[in-house]
């Protein structure tokens, strides 16, 4: 359709390209435009793009929005008695969960992307607001080599959820429990975090496996002797009670054997496992 104003063609625009930049925390996505502005006699007409609604939607999915992405300045199309071209851009800053979600989206797939541009134009006696839609597709093996471009695959795209919301009571105290060790980690306190996360790892054995105060201790000694005889579900407790045995030294004082210092890459290591068993455990 092109971007029009009072039904008169004033610009044709397609995307050219995408591409993802890495920022502080963060990634850009950013669209490069092609825009052909119409030849025109009348230089009175002019528009201005804001910036546009970015949707994407996988091969078969549902659209879904994104974001509003902006050019550095407005884009001015201005006619001349000429054809011209224009070569801006609009960039969209994305959260690494925003990128895990279109991750979940594209299921191995294609990603398609839409640009509802939005803007005002002048014909010469009144302004009025001016639409247009833009479409790209991107292919898998091309989005793959752009988050590769962009450092994403250096990052394990994988969602560890958090207990929250509503709880059963079953659950309610061990999601306390981890989001104080959570607090704690935010906080810079790493060896309350992992003594927090000791706790939550073997509560949720006991409630798993029902073996008692020391439901861990016939899995490592199976584990360090008859490892290869193990069943599948035997090997997975024994990495509730291997979890359990690594974070022990922080339920105790250093003249007790225990460990007083922990670092922030072993807290982050110790926290991530300890919601990921509780998740698994709660069938999530």
């Amino acid at each position: 359709m092109g971007l029009t104003i009072s039904s008169r063609s004033i610009a044709e625009a397609r995307i050219q390209h995408l591409s993802i930049r890495p920022v502080f925390g963060a990634y850009e996505l950013i669209f490069g435009l092609s825009i052909t502005v119409s030849a025109e006699q009348d230089l009175g007409r002019w528009a201005t793009i804001a910036g546009t609604r970015v949707s994407v939607k996988s091969s078969d999915g549902p659209q879904q929005q994104v974001g509003f992405a902006r050019p550095e300045i407005p884009i001015a199309i201005r006619p001349h008695p000429f054809t011209s071209n224009m070569t801006p851009s609009v960039s969209l800053a994305v959260q690494p969960q925003q990128v895990l979600a279109l991750e979940e989206m594209r299921a191995g797939g294609d990603l398609n992307f839409e640009l509802l541009a939005v803007g005002e134009g002048y014909d010469g006696e009144r302004e009025q607001q001016i639409q247009d839609t833009w479409r790209i597709s991107i292919p898998r093996s091309d989005w793959i080599e752009k988050m590769r471009a962009a450092g994403i695959l250096d990052i394990l795209l994988l969602e560890i959820p958090m207990p929250a919301g509503e709880l059963s009571d079953e659950w309610a105290e061990l999601g306390d429990h981890l989001m104080r060790a959570q607090r704690h980690f935010l906080n810079g306190e790493y060896f309350s975090c992992v003594s927090q996360c000791r706790l939550v790892v073997h509560e949720v054995g006991q409630k798993k496996f029902g073996k008692g105060e020391e439901w861990a201790v016939p899995l490592l000694k199976r584990l360090a002797h008859e490892r290869d005889k193990m069943t599948k579900d035997e090997r997975e407790a024994a990495i509730y009670a291997v979890l359990r045995h690594y974070t022990h030294q922080a339920h105790h004082s250093k003249s007790e054997g225990g460990e007083a210092a922990y670092t922030r890459s072993e807290a982050k290591m110790i926290l991530s496992q300890t919601a990921a068993l509780v998740a698994h455990a709660r069938g999530i």
